[in-house]
């Protein structure tokens, strides 16, 4: 995860907030924009083999959470007929004419 530009994080203090809720926010914030992961990837020199090793793999785990993404809700998929028009269609193949070939 490398940021071209600087990341600031800003928490927005509420009137009355307790302390604790206050840091769980900023704790938040921070593991969302990837500071501590950013901190710790450049503790340590990191080659050209290794750093193309570490981009495979963060490529691999976009294109899995891409592949695998949120599914529509059941109401959305299907007929907008109904349940019962989709059974109804459930059955829409075709036998072709003439003589299979096994």
């Amino acid at each position: 995860m490398f940021f071209r530009t600087a990341y600031n994080v800003q928490i927005v203090v509420d009137e009355d907030e307790p302390e604790e809720v206050l840091l769980r926010r900023f704790r938040r914030e921070v593991s969302k924009a990837g500071v501590i992961q950013e901190c710790k990837r450049r503790k340590f020199f990191e080659n050209k083999q290794e750093e193309k090793k570490r981009k495979t793999r963060e490529a691999a785990k976009r294109n899995r959470r891409r592949r695998y993404g949120p599914r529509p809700p059941p109401s959305a998929v299907g007929d907008a007929a109904g349940p019962k028009k989709a059974a109804e269609d459930d059955d829409n193949w075709d036998i072709p004419a003439g003589d299979l070939p096994y």
